[in-house]
């Protein structure tokens, strides 16, 4: 064996071994590849859901003077931009179970489910919390008046569901 074939043997083996060095250096790019395109769909998901997770809807009693008690439910939205279309499904309110408002402004907001005995409307219209004077609270003990979810479109207009629970879910 002469020198000339020792060194082509020894090409031989170095080229094998590229070829596997950059084989594998393939494969690692394209986990890695994967890797980055997971945390980039993330981060667009947390983007679109940035909105949604700012809104929030809860049962409380609005305590007039005199002692009469209102029911109704405080809907909040603590971002920059307006929700619509909300959908507040309920139980344990005496006129229909959904409070209906095409838009919410940014604020938290009390609609009353017993409103003024000679209207027609089953649900009152919102009304800016810090407008009211009157004592507020909360339902977080008792079940028999609630929210079960609420439905809104964002401000894309991507349509969302959160359930009594908090879970967020996109329905669009």
């Amino acid at each position: 064996m002469g020198l000339n074939e020792f060194f082509e043997g020894l090409s031989a083996v170095a080229t094998a071994g590229a070829l596997v060095a950059a084989v594998y250096a393939g494969l690692q790019a394209r986990r890695l590849y994967r890797v980055e395109s997971d945390r980039d769909e993330q981060a667009r998901a947390a983007a679109r859901a940035s909105q949604a997770t700012k809104i929030s809807a809860w049962a409380a009693t609005r305590i007039r003077t005199g002692g009469r008690v209102l029911f109704g439910v405080v809907v909040r939205n603590s971002s920059d931009d307006p929700v619509y279309d909300v959908q507040v499904t309920c139980h344990g309110f005496s006129s229909p179970e959904v409070a209906t408002l095409q838009c919410v402004p940014p604020g938290e907001f009390f609609v009353a489910n017993a409103v003024d005995e000679d209207s027609t409307a089953e649900w009152d219209y919102p009304k800016p919390l810090q407008e009211i004077r009157d004592p507020m609270r909360p339902f977080t003990i008792s079940d028999a008046r609630g929210v079960d979810a609420i439905v809104f479109r964002d401000n894309t207009g991507t349509a969302w569901h959160r359930a009594a629970q908090g879970a967020l879910t996109n329905i669009s």
